[in-house]
């Protein structure tokens, strides 16, 4: 499975643990996690390394999806983006300041205030 096949594609979204996100796999409606992996460049940069799929058992998220989210290529971070219906963006992964000297790994998790 390859995160950037869901692009595009509107997904349930079922929350995040630590750096993990889990989303309905479209194609078969399976819960499926990805792992933020970062890369530590040396003691002052960062960068998310991949999007590796990983096990759900073992992680905490939500038993029902708690969102209809698309996912989005995130040029600005070098990326990806969950968004709602409304334009709010949940979750913000990937490396920022990408073109600098000091890029630095996100993982930027922000869902709607009630």
């Amino acid at each position: 499975m390859d995160f950037d096949d869901l692009i595009g594609q509107t997904v349930g979204f079922y929350g995040v643990d630590c750096n993990a996100l889990c989303v309905d796999w479209p194609a078969t409606g399976e819960r499926v996690a990805f792992e933020a992996v970062e890369d530590e460049c040396d003691g002052y940069r960062s960068c998310m390394r991949e999007l590796n799929p990983i096990p759900v058992d073992g992680k905490i998220f939500f038993g029902e999806a708690i969102a209809q989210l698309t996912v989005e290529r995130d040029e600005e971070l070098s990326g990806h983006r969950l968004v709602d219906a409304s334009g709010h963006v949940w979750l913000r992964m990937g490396t920022s300041r990408w073109d600098d000297w000091y890029p630095c790994f996100t993982f930027d998790y922000d869902p709607p205030r009630a």
